[in-house]
């Protein structure tokens, strides 16, 4: 589901209360973005009042699984730009990760990164995304381990064009 979605008019308006929490296994709250600081932080004025009401539909549905997607663009650029580059950098972003769906009660997390080595990325992103992955799923394993929960879900927003796949994504190293 998507946060604007809240603005559509009259019927075609959609928010958390409209999901049946038995229709689906996983709902991915799209979007969150990445400040400067590396961090993930939401986009729309009541973000946070909606993670509640989509997270309280695991009451309903326990085995309901809630994931964040962050991505987007901001002025037109992808926030994983700057933040893939560093070592440093995904770090912040990995422990911001873990911090901010912990305490949002989610279940994982959505990279909505369009594309790596495309649109404005420079061709090095390709490594610097499968760095990223495998350090996120290093740290979700990890965060699980240490404080005895539930591995944190990792997905990843994909091309479906075999072209835009070879050139975004080393697949054998993401893909276990």
């Amino acid at each position: 589901m998507t946060n604007w979605a809240q603005y559509r008019p009259s019927i075609a308006k959609f928010t958390p209360d409209n999901i049946d929490p038995f229709l689906c296994t996983h709902v991915i709250y799209a979007l969150a973005t990445i400040n400067s600081f590396n961090q993930i932080i939401p986009i729309e004025w009541n973000d946070e009042q909606q993670y509640g009401s989509l997270n309280s539909l695991k009451n309903y549905n326990p085995a309901l699984k809630t994931l964040l997607s962050v991505g987007g663009t901001v002025n037109g650029v992808s926030p994983f730009i700057a933040m893939v580059g560093k070592p440093e950098s995904r770090e912040a972003f990995i422990k911001s990760a873990i911090t901010f769906l912990r305490t949002h009660n989610f279940d994982g997390l959505n990279l909505a990164w369009e594309y790596p080595g495309h649109n404005g990325s420079p061709p090095e992103d390709k490594e610097r995304f499968t760095l990223l992955v495998t350090e996120l799923a290093k740290a979700f394993q990890d965060d699980a381990t240490e404080n005895k929960k539930t591995k944190l879900l990792l997905s990843v927003n994909v091309a479906g064009v075999i072209s835009t796949i070879d050139g975004a994504y080393e697949v054998n190293k993401i893909v276990p």
